[in-house]
């Protein structure tokens, strides 16, 4: 099944003139990103939500230091300094957000792209609830 045909159990978190920007939410009511994304300061809040804004108005930045696709995987991420959410395009010119962590290394944490991978499987198999 391909990311541009999912209908998946989404929230909105931005609208632009672009793109819009939905989180996944799980069955259970739960959403990972925006957990995640309560747990920032305001400082790091601030800086996500201006790239997040861009994203959905413009489109996702071309600037490998704000956005990139991750070596070996089918999604991207994008980055504000340490913050990281990671992303896939879906169908409707829709961004869907599934994971979100702080890096605190030079690489991306195998854990974290584990999690982000297993994220995009639930997204997927909601589909079939």
């Amino acid at each position: 099944m391909s990311s541009q045909d999912l209908t998946l159990p989404l929230r909105e978190v931005r609208r632009g003139q672009r793109f819009t920007l939905l989180v996944y939410v799980r069955d259970n009511g739960t959403c990972p990103v925006a957990e995640y994304l309560d747990e920032l300061t305001e400082r790091e809040r601030k800086r996500i939500d201006g790239l997040l804004e861009r994203a959905a108005e413009h489109g996702p930045p071309r600037n490998r230091e704000q956005n990139a696709a991750l070596t070996g995987e089918d999604f991207f991420e994008f980055k504000a300094f340490q913050i990281r959410i990671f992303w896939r395009y879906t169908s409707g010119r829709r961004i869907v957000l599934f994971h979100g962590f702080t890096k605190k290394s030079g690489r991306t944490p195998r854990h974290e792209l584990t999690t982000g991978r297993q994220r995009w499987q639930e997204t997927v198999e909601e589909l079939g609830r």
